[in-house]
C-alpha cells in the first residue's frame, strides 16, 4: 500500500481576534488579566499579548549595542483562552462576521459596535 502525500497547502484559518485588540485571558495562571495582541502565530494557533505569560530569555550578545543577558519576554497563549474585549461596552464579547460595502467586518453581539 502507498501511503497517501499530505495536502501541503495550508489553509487560511480566520481568529475572532487581531492584532492591537484588547483580550482577556479566559484560563490559567494569567486568567482575568488583559492586554493588547501584539502577534498572531497562525501555524500554532497562538497569540503573543502584551505583559501577559512573561518569560525569561537568555540572550546571547549580537552587536556592542546589544549585550547578552536574561530578558524577560512574553511567551504565547493559545487563541481559544483569549476573549475580546469591546471598545465600546467594554465587555468580554462574542462577535459576528458581517458584509458591509463589500467587506468583512466584526460586529459586537451585545452593543452592535462594528469593532476595527
Amino acid at each position: 500500500m502507498l501511503k497517501q502525500k499530505k495536502d501541503l497547502r495550508k489553509k487560511r484559518v480566520r481568529y475572532h481576534i487581531k492584532k492591537d485588540d484588547l483580550v482577556e485571558v479566559n484560563t490559567g495562571e494569567e486568567k482575568g488579566r488583559r492586554g493588547r495582541v501584539l502577534e498572531i502565530i497562525p501555524d500554532k494557533n497562538q497569540a503573543i499579548i502584551e505583559g501577559i505569560n512573561l518569560v525569561k530569555k537568555h540572550q546571547r550578545a549580537r552587536s556592542q549595542t546589544k549585550p547578552s543577558g536574561i530578558v524577560t519576554v512574553p511567551g504565547p497563549l493559545h487563541v481559544s483562552n483569549l476573549v475580546l474585549i469591546c471598545p465600546k461596552c467594554g465587555k468580554k464579547v462574542k462577535i459576528r462576521k458581517d458584509k458591509i460595502e463589500n467587506r468583512r467586518v466584526r460586529i459586537c453581539k451585545k452593543c452592535g459596535e462594528i469593532i476595527e
